[in-house]
């Protein structure tokens, strides 16, 4: 692992995903971070090395860095932003009901690193924040600081799941500020990470953030219309988006069909840059479009199952679909993530109409009795849908992909699989004896 030309002292204001992943990857590269979070009992856990949630090595690159004495966790902003050279603010701005972004926990942990600035200090914004709040922000810190300061933007783009390996080796990485010793600090900082570098304003800088989160949508929603259409005209939508995403100009990244997007990020920044456009007088038609096709896409599924568990009953009634088996509730593989994540919004309809559900995940187990209290959870794939009406598939976990599908076969009562994820082989899965419906094919 490649060390920092300059090492430095950091402050990351914020534990979760973002902070703690430039945490741990900027103590990796050898400098000294403190990362704070108020919760007091994610501190004292973060200490002795328990990660409040599921990435891959995330665990292993903190317990390394905090050994080393590179990486400290505290709740107070008074033992690490006076002796800090930049600090991150890397807290949620979570939707509100009518979607744009909540700003408390922002405009909350910048006032408490005004009050504790000590000699100039460099503020990055990596928290999602709309556009037009830079005014508020600086007098919240004029008002409370006595020390010298200046803003910057530099959002991230990780993945979940890939999240150590999107902040090392990034397609890029944004600066946005005004400041020419500002931009030099935070170029120095990243000089041992590749990536193109893209310096601008602050304003494009948020603005970079919004628009990518949303043309990434926008390819899911446009994958999940064309599916639909598949459907209509007879063709395979998996066949129609690879020969698509072959042209380099369009790529394969984000071009595939499925239950729709969800996560902490997708929904949350569509919503919000659908309600920040309104704010600067424009209607974002096109983003408009992309969550009501994400939307629709949730029905459009539990459709699916209905139809598939009634054609699969004995003289077309419904016979089956009283006891199902779901399997994935992540939004996505490698995280145990469940913020918006399209499982609970397809089991609790599912529940609604009295069906039984019983689920397994690899590792969002845990978090979805939280959301999803009320249905039962297996120890593993073979126990979820033993004795089950259908099996259904959320998210595409590989091992999903490489199940014992005789045995599979043998435990349903009735088989049936309904795959969101086009997870499996359709020829393959049907010479096999399942009646199998999918996505666009």
């Amino acid at each position: 692992m490649p060390i920092g030309l300059v090492n430095m002292t950091l402050t990351i204001v914020g534990a979760g995903y973002v902070g703690l992943v430039t945490a741990a990857v900027f103590s990796e590269l050898g400098n000294k971070v403190y990362c704070i979070d108020v919760d007091k009992k994610k501190v004292e856990g973060l200490k002795k090395g328990k990660v409040p949630f599921f990435e891959p090595s995330l665990e292993e690159f903190i317990k390394r860095n905090t050994q080393a004495k590179r990486l400290f966790f505290t709740a107070s902003y008074a033992e690490s932003v006076p002796k800090s050279q930049i600090v991150f603010i890397c807290v949620g701005t979570p939707p509100k009901e009518n979607g744009e972004a909540n700003l408390t926990y922002l405009f909350s942990a910048v006032e408490e690193t005004a009050k504790n600035l000590s000699g100039y200090t460099l503020i990055t914004i990596k928290s999602t924040i709309p556009i037009g709040h830079e005014g508020d922000l600086e007098a919240i810190v004029k008002k409370n600081a006595k020390a010298k300061f200046e803003f910057a933007a530099s959002p991230e783009f990780l993945r979940e799941g890939t999240a150590l390996e999107d902040t090392l080796h990034p397609d890029r990485i944004v600066i946005g500020t005004a400041s020419t010793k500002a931009q030099k600090l935070l170029l120095e900082l990243h000089a041992p990470i590749s990536g193109e570098r893209i310096i601008c304003d602050i304003r494009s800088a948020q603005l970079i953030k919004y628009a990518s989160n949303s043309l990434l949508a926008t390819k899911v929603s446009f994958a999940n219309a064309l599916a639909t259409l598949c459907e209509k005209m007879g063709a395979d939508v998996k066949k129609v988006l690879l020969g698509v995403g072959a042209d380099k100009r369009i790529g394969h990244s984000f071009l595939y069909p499925g239950v729709g997007y969800g996560g902490s990020c997708l929904p949350k920044d569509v919503l919000a840059f659908i309600a920040l456009s309104s704010h600067f007088g424009y209607d974002f038609e096109l983003i408009r479009a992309v969550d009501a096709i994400n939307n629709n896409q949730i029905e459009s599924f539990i459709v699916k199952i209905q139809n598939a568990l009634k054609a699969g009953g004995k003289n077309g009634k419904t016979t089956a679909g009283k006891e199902l088996a779901v399997l994935g509730l992540a939004f996505k593989p490698n995280t145990d993530d469940m913020r918006d994540a399209p499982s609970i919004k397809i089991i609790n309809h599912l529940t609604g109409l009295g069906y039984k559900v019983t689920a397994y995940d690899p590792q969002a187990m845990e978090n979805a009795k939280k959301v999803l209290p009320d249905i039962k959870y297996a120890k593993d794939e073979y126990r979820a849908v033993d004795g089950k009406d259908a099996m259904i598939i959320i998210t595409e976990w590989s091992q999903f992909a490489n199940l014992d599908m005789d045995r599979v076969k043998k435990l349903l009562r009735h088989p049936i699989i309904i795959d969101g994820r086009n997870l499996l082989d359709p020829e393959k899965i049907q010479r096999l004896g399942f009646k199998y419906v999918s996505i666009g094919r």
